[in-house]
């Protein structure tokens, strides 16, 4: 036999209880608005030209130029330490703000050694002075910052270029100090 048309069960639901939290739509809203207004500003900030940020921070390292340097360096028994640099190098700007504006770091470096600071004016002059020149080509800098570490009157030194932090350079400083020099054997470790 067919079945008969039975009455199809009507389905009902529940009026829905309301809840007494209001749905926190705006809370969200205004998160976003926030995170957007942070992510903004962190932009705002990295576009800032290190420059401004450099130019902020006081110096504290007493510079030598290289014949200053050299003589100081023959008379206390001590390395030299050239920061060849330029004024349009962000890498630069940032090492001086971060190492060379620390009170620490500072007293540090001129303790291990004597600060000589090499500027390149090719870019804003056209050309550099002869002494600049003459130190370029002899350490073999082709990039910018690059720290060299020699002693007076001799052809060994250490050079790096580029900026590794404060705390990078100021230990890598310290160990190029120790190998440059003369009757020192530094164990090398592994």
């Amino acid at each position: 036999m067919p079945p008969t048309d039975a009455p199809t069960p009507s389905v009902t639901t529940a009026p829905r209880e309301s809840s007494s939290r209001r749905d926190p739509r705006w809370l969200f809203v205004l998160a976003a608005l926030l995170l957007i207004a942070r992510i903004a500003a962190q932009v705002v900030e990295s576009r800032r030209p290190v420059a401004d940020v450099a130019a902020e921070a006081q110096d504290l390292v007493r510079w030598r130029t290289p014949a200053q340097g050299a003589a100081e360096a023959k008379a206390l028994a001590k390395p030299v330490l050239y920061d060849f640099t330029a004024e349009w190098c962000p890498p630069c700007q940032r090492m001086k703000a971060e190492l060379f504006s620390n009170p620490q770091s500072a007293q540090v470096l001129e303790q291990m050694v004597v600060p000589v600071r090499v500027m390149d004016r090719s870019r804003e002059d056209g050309q550099n002075i002869a002494v600049v020149d003459s130190l370029q080509r002899f350490y073999r800098v082709d990039a910018f910052p690059t720290l060299v570490v020699a002693w007076p009157e001799r052809e060994e030194y250490q050079s790096t270029s580029g900026y590794m932090g404060a705390e990078g350079t100021l230990q890598w400083i310290g160990q190029s100090a120790m190998k440059v020099r003369p009757g020192l054997s530094v164990p090398v470790r592994p």
